[in-house]
C-alpha cells in the first residue's frame, strides 16, 4: 500500500466482526495518525442454513477475507483469532495481536439460571464440539442443540423461549458492550486463543507491517502461540473438542489442555521458563501438550512432517496406542503460470468432463491450492457445473473428500484405509474411465500409474509446489533435545527439510516410509530405525510400534 490514503480494513457484516475492525482501525489511527475505511465482504460463514462444525467448514468466516485482500481489495482483515485455520496462508502475515480480552465462555439463560440450574431437558444451543461436549459432561442431562447467527440473534433466540440458554464468548460480549447479560462465566477450558484477535497483511506489504507491529502485544502473542500449537499439534478439525489456555506469569509459561474424543476426556498440562519473546519455545511447549493428549508417553510423541495428510498416519498410530503430532517442516504453495502451472487447462478439461469422467484427490490442499490458481469463483462453478454432469469424485480420505463435498461433489468414493494405492483398488470397480489428477510436482506414481495400469485415462496438472518451510518448527527445538520419541519421513524432500532445520538428537528414533526415503536419510548422515514394508499409513504405524517396542493391542 501507499503511505497516503485511508487504511482499507476488510470485514464481516456482523455487528462484532465490524465492531472488531473499527477497534483494529481506531487503534491504527491513534498510533500512526492515518485514516481508516471499512470494505464489507461477505462470507460463507454468513450463511447461516448451514451446520458450522460439519466436515470442510474450518475458516468459513476466513477465505473471503483472505482472498480480497491477497487480490488487494482490502490492506488489513482483522479476525477473532479462534477462528483462523491452523495452517498459515501462503502471501499473508499475521501482522499483530493486539491486548486480549477474557478468554472465558459464558452462559445467557433465559430466565438468568445458572448452567447447574437449568431444569432438565433443557435446551442449550451451541455448534461448538468444545462447548457441546462440556455441556455433556456438567449436565448430561440436558439437550444440547445446533445454533447459528451472530451473538445478536443467537441471544435473541434465548430471549423468545427458542433456547433456553446458549453460551458465547465472553470477549464478543465485552467488545459489544453487552457483558452484563451474560448469566455466569463457566469453568471450562476455552478454545485456542479465544478472546484475541488476529491481523492479517500482505507478506509484502511492509509499510503495513510496520504500522501493524505497533499494536503487537508480547503477552498475547505468547500465550496464543501456544495455545494455537496445540490445535496444530494434534491436526485439529474444526469438529474437534479441544481446548487450551496459557498463562505466563513471573517467567513461566504454564499451558492446560483437554481434548473430548469418543465419549472420553483427556487433560494434559505442562509449564516452562522462558522469556516472553520466546515464541519458538511456546509453541514448542504446545506440541508437548498436543502429544500428552494423543497419549504419548514419556519418550515424547512421533512426529509427522509431512505438509499435509498427516491424519491418516496419526490415526493409525493412535490404534496402536501411539501418540503422534503433526508439525510440517514443508509446505505446500501455488504453482504460477511462469512455474509451469497447469491450474487453468485443467480447469478447462474439468468444463468439458461428463458422465465418463473423475476428479482425483489425494490432498486437503489440492483443490484449495488449485482455486488460488485458477481462480476460487471459477473453480467453484466448474465443479459444480461437473457434478451436476455426473463427474464422480475420488479422495484418498476423508478430509480431502470434505474439500470435494464443499464444491459439489456429494457422492466422494474415499476407501477404507487413506492412501493412493487403496483409492485406486476402490475405483477399479468403476472404471476404467476418464479420471483428472490435479496434483503437486513432486506426487507420487501410485495413483495416475495405478489407474493406468487398469485402463484408466489420466490428465494430470501440476497446481501446487511443495517448498521447505522458512520459520524455525518449533519441534527442531524437540527433536535437537531429544523430546520427540520418532520422526517419521515419508519421502526424500522430507529428509532434506527436516536436516535444513537442524539434526535430531541421537535418542530420536528415524523411521522412512520407504527405501528411496530411507536410502536419502543414510546417504544424509542419518541412523535409519526402521523402514515400513509399504507406504501405507498402517504399515508406517506397525513399524513405529516395532522400533518403540510396542507391543500390538488386542
Amino acid at each position: 500500500m501507499t503511505n497516503t490514503g485511508p487504511i482499507r480494513l476488510g470485514t464481516r457484516a456482523s455487528q462484532l466482526a465490524r465492531t472488531q475492525s473499527a477497534l483494529v482501525g481506531d487503534q491504527l489511527a491513534s498510533e500512526t495518525g492515518r485514516t481508516w475505511t471499512e470494505v464489507l465482504i461477505r462470507t460463507q460463514g454468513d450463511d447461516t442454513t448451514k451446520p458450522l462444525d460439519q466436515p470442510g467448514s474450518p475458516g468459513l468466516f476466513v477465505s473471503a477475507l483472505r482472498t480480497a485482500l491477497l487480490a488487494g481489495e482490502v490492506d488489513v482483515i482483522v479476525h477473532s483469532y479462534k477462528d483462523l485455520p491452523s495452517a498459515p496462508a501462503p502471501g499473508l502475515l499475521l501482522a499483530a495481536v493486539p491486548p486480549r480480552e477474557s478468554p472465558d465462555d459464558v452462559l445467557v439463560s433465559r430466565d438468568s439460571r445458572r448452567l447447574l440450574d437449568l431444569p432438565a431437558g433443557a435446551s442449550v444451543g451451541t455448534s461448538s464440539p468444545r462447548r457441546a461436549a462440556a455441556v455433556h459432561r456438567l449436565r448430561p442431562d440436558l439437550i444440547v442443540r445446533p445454533i447459528r447467527g451472530n451473538v445478536d440473534s443467537r441471544i435473541a433466540k434465548v430471549r423468545s423461549g427458542e433456547y433456553d440458554a446458549t453460551i458465547v464468548a465472553a470477549a464478543g460480549l465485552a467488545r459489544l458492550g453487552r457483558l452484563d447479560e451474560a448469566t455466569e462465566r463457566l469453568d471450562i477450558v476455552s478454545a485456542p486463543a479465544q478472546g484475541a484477535l488476529a491481523v492479517e497483511c500482505r507478506s509484502d506489504d511492509t509499510v503495513m507491517t510496520e504500522l501493524l507491529r505497533r499494536l503487537d502485544d508480547p503477552l498475547a502473542r505468547l500465550t496464543t502461540a501456544a495455545e494455537r500449537e496445540v490445535l496444530r499439534g494434534i491436526d485439529a478439525a474444526c469438529t474437534t473438542a479441544i481446548g487450551a489456555l496459557a498463562h505466563y506469569a513471573d517467567g513461566v509459561l504454564s499451558l492446560r489442555a483437554e481434548l473430548a474424543e469418543g465419549g472420553h476426556l483427556r487433560v494434559a498440562h505442562a509449564s516452562r521458563a522462558l522469556p516472553i519473546a520466546a515464541l519458538v519455545e511456546a509453541r514448542a511447549l504446545g506440541l508437548l501438550v498436543a502429544g500428552q493428549l494423543r497419549g504419548a508417553d514419556q519418550r515424547g510423541p512421533v512426529l509427522l512432517v509431512r505438509s499435509d495428510s498427516n491424519e491418516a498416519d496419526a490415526s493409525a498410530l493412535g490404534d496402536l496406542g501411539i501418540g503422534a503430532v503433526s508439525d510440517p517442516y514443508l509446505s505446500i504453495v501455488p504453482t504460477s503460470a511462469s512455474e509451469g502451472s497447469e491450474a487453468d487447462p485443467l480447469l478447462t478439461l474439468l468444463g468439458q468432463a461428463g458422465s465418463d469422467s473423475w476428479l482425483v484427490a489425494t490432498s486437503p490442499m489440492t483443490m484449495p491450492t488449485w482455486a488460488e490458481g485458477a481462480g476460487f469463483a471459477e473453480l467453484a462453478a466448474a465443479c459444480r457445473a461437473a457434478a451436476g454432469r455426473g463427474v464422480r469424485a475420488g479422495a484418498t480420505g476423508e478430509r480431502t473428500a470434505a474439500t470435494l463435498r464443499a464444491l459439489g461433489f456429494d457422492d466422494v468414493v474415499v476407501p477404507a484405509e487413506s492412501s493412493a494405492a487403496a483409492l485406486v483398488e476402490a475405483m477399479a470397480e468403476y472404471g476404467p474411465a476418464r479420471a483428472l489428477f490435479p496434483c503437486g510436482r513432486l506426487a507420487l506414481r501410485t495413483l495416475p500409474d495405478g489407474l493406468r495400469r487398469d485402463g484408466w485415462e489420466v490428465h494430470e496438472g501440476i497446481v501446487y509446489d511443495t517448498q521447505v518451510v522458512t520459520e524455525t518448527p518449533p519441534s527442531a527445538l524437540l527433536l535437537e533435545r531429544g523430546e520427540v520419541a520418532v520422526v517419521v519421513l515419508r519421502s526424500p524432500s522430507a529428509v532434506r527439510a527436516l536436516l535444513a532445520h537442524g539434526r535430531p538428537h541421537p535418542a530420536v528414533l528415524v523411521v522412512c516410509g520407504g527405501d528411496t526415503t530411507a536410502r536419502a536419510a543414510r546417504e544424509a548422515g542419518l541412523a535409519v530405525a526402521g523402514v515400513s514394508s509399504s507406504p501405507s499409513s498402517a504399515s508406517v504405524a506397525v513399524e513405529v510400534a516395532r522400533v518403540l517396542g510396542v507391543a500390538p493391542q488386542s
